[in-house]
């Protein structure tokens, strides 16, 4: 009877590991952009994409294979060759030529390797609240070897308007865009799934056989040239070191995934996110490339129905607005209009300056004050009115900046001068201000080291606040050198970059 029950069970985990895949099947971007990705308060149009039609695909997973069931891939590669048994510890597929790299202006400001394989969507669209969001996960072949290294495939999700751009595909809660080298078996594990089956081997070569037969002179010395000089596999040669895949790796692995997804490594599902203006047109661009080389495919799965809008009050100086679904058409504001050129008069006092007409707000009943038309008479003397305060002046702080030397979190002597000086001003001023600390590296080496090298110079410049004012505990964020503020490629431009920043804002 137990063996029977065994039998059961293990027909029944066959039974849903053979049912769990990935189906792939060829898509109308346009279509799928308008019906299957934009969902509740978000209208799309003006669409366009560039890549190869087997870069982008539609595709369906069991729920037990992706966290994101259904949706589109865009990848560096050809998109069929995702699914399957994870069979090879690289994939790779390519459309371009690796001595004629590709051009991308967004990708291009961001890193400055080489691209290749670029493929991405982009389209206008009007939100219909304030806060906009959809869901994604990343995955690459060039996971877990290229960690750290500049192969680090790149995605992009950037949204923009007249005023500026923003990429949104961050780890949650930083200003840290995902890649290969934030997010892996090592860095920001708790938002990895590693699907690696493969180590390195090395292979022992037995030791040769000893024979009596010396053979010629001619041929004792081309077999001891081909000793020195010849291929690895020459039977004089040392030990080899291959990939092949690890037994104890498998056991840790879900089944469901690698028998499934070839991609080596995947992020966990996440969310991109953005405070946007309400009934205002935006620009999103979608964009993946291989970074450095053609070869190792990467990917991003984005889930069908989940770029939606809704009201979110807990944005930093929310203003409420009313809902206008209704009584505009959003397709006019896609086409060039301004929400104040079609919006219905009875409407306009409702919504603030912020999202219509830049007007200032209409004074409210509390404090408007009748004019009356003739001088009222009384016996008793009229009261004189109150003393009217004189606006304060209140002067403008500006920000410090504090530099290090190349490697360094100590802060040199004239760099504390500054910190002082600054740290003085704002004692001057703070009821009116308030501020924050942000650190920052140049772009040697990996992100890892650089989010912990910032952290450092953040510590040493809260440090010495703390000893200048007495405030503990203030909050920094490590930006690493995801935001320079000069190029990279150059000495002085690495130097500008290797900073903390101490932001001043009003109150």
């Amino acid at each position: 009877m137990k063996k029977a029950l065994l039998l059961i069970s293990m027909l029944i985990v066959h039974s849903s590991i053979s049912n769990a895949q990935i189906r792939l099947s060829s898509i109308n971007v346009n279509d799928w952009v308008k019906k299957n990705f934009s969902g509740q308060g978000v209208v799309v149009g003006n669409i366009t994409h560039k890549g190869y039609p087997l870069s982008i695909l539609s595709f369906t997973s069991s729920p037990n294979v992706l966290q994101v069931p259904k949706g589109l891939i865009l990848s560096s590669g050809n998109s069929y060759n995702v699914a399957g048994y994870n069979n090879s510890h690289n994939q790779s597929s390519t459309f371009s030529d690796v001595s004629v790299p590709e051009v991308d202006k967004d990708l291009s400001a961001m890193i400055k390797e080489k691209l290749f394989d670029v493929c991405s969507i982009e389209f206008d669209f009007v939100p219909m609240d304030n806060s906009i969001q959809f869901n994604y996960q990343f995955g690459s072949d060039e996971y877990p070897e290229y960690v750290d290294s500049p192969y680090n495939d790149i995605f992009a999700f950037i949204v923009s308007d007249e005023t500026g751009s923003k990429n949104i595909a961050l780890i949650p809660t930083t200003n840290v865009p995902v890649s290969i080298n934030t997010v892996n078996f090592k860095t920001n594990k708790d938002h990895f799934i590693d699907n690696n089956l493969y180590k390195q081997v090395v292979i022992k070569r037995q030791d040769p056989v000893k024979s009596t037969y010396r053979g010629t002179f001619p041929g004792r010395v081309l077999r001891g040239i081909a000793s020195v000089f010849g291929s690895p596999n020459y039977a004089g040669s040392a030990d080899r070191v291959v990939i092949a895949p690890d037994p104890e790796l498998l056991k840790t692995m879900d089944q469901n995934l690698y028998r499934n997804l070839r991609y080596d490594g995947i992020t966990k599902k996440l969310v991109a996110q953005m405070y946007v203006t309400p009934y205002k047109k935006c620009h999103l661009k979608i964009v993946l490339a291989d970074v450095s080389d053609n070869i190792y495919d990467s990917g991003v799965f984005i889930e069908d129905k989940s770029l939606t809008a809704k009201k979110d009050p807990s944005q930093p100086a929310f203003q409420d607005y009313p809902d206008l679904s209704k009584v505009i058409d959003p397709n006019l504001i896609l086409q060039g209009k301004k929400l104040e050129e079609i919006i219905p008069d009875s409407y306009k006092n409702q919504v603030t300056p912020a999202i219509v007409n830049n007007q200032p707000l209409p004074p409210s009943p509390a404090t408007s004050q009748p004019v009356p038309t003739t001088p009222v008479q009384t016996n008793t003397e009229s009261p004189k009115p109150a003393p009217v305060k004189a606006p304060v002046s209140i002067p403008v702080l500006e920000n410090a900046v504090i530099y290090f030397d190349f490697d360094k979190s100590d802060i040199k002597a004239e760099e504390m001068a500054k910190l002082k000086d600054a740290m003085a001003r704002f004692q001057k001023l703070s009821e009116f201000y308030t501020f924050r600390i942000t650190g920052h590296t140049d772009s040697i080496g990996s992100m890892a080291y650089n989010v912990e090298l910032s952290k450092r110079r953040n510590q040493s410049v809260t440090a010495a606040v703390n000893d200048i004012l007495g405030i503990r505990n203030l909050p920094a964020q490590p930006k690493s050198f995801t935001e320079p503020a000069a190029d990279n490629g150059t000495d002085s431009g690495r130097a500008a970059n290797r900073r903390v920043e101490i932001i001043f804002t009003r109150k």
